[in-house]
């Protein structure tokens, strides 16, 4: 199954929704892209749904933690969205979930904290 990010923007918050695997070669594919939308723009809330995420490794864990300096730089916020039990555990075991805000409610339910960015 092919790995995928898609982007959706909503005035000042944009949502990275990943599907599949979350590893080294989804990273060499859209890290780049990914930098350049937030700098473009400097979003209030940046936002990773990981709702459909089956794998996350190290590689993506730096390509979030990279965009989470790179928000904060300019007084921006990151949030996880979508965080399943095994993400969870990755994410804690990494110590992401002490520095990011993790939700594990998809993005469409957590609509109302997106709102308060627009």
């Amino acid at each position: 199954m092919d790995s995928k990010i898609y982007v959706k923007e909503l005035n000042n918050v944009i949502i990275f929704k990943v599907e599949n695997e979350f590893d080294n070669l989804l990273c060499i594919k859209y890290k780049n892209t990914i930098t350049e939308i937030i700098a473009r723009k400097r979003y209030e809330l940046v936002v990773f749904d990981l709702n459909n995420v089956t794998f996350l490794d190290s590689s993506g864990i730096g390509l979030i933690l990279g965009r989470y300096k790179q928000v904060k730089e300019y007084k921006g916020e990151l949030i996880i969205c979508g965080v399943n039990k095994n993400i969870k555990k990755t994410l804690a075991i990494s110590g992401i979930a002490m520095i990011i805000d993790t939700y594990e409610d998809i993005y469409e339910n957590i609509k109302e904290l997106v709102n308060s960015y627009e």
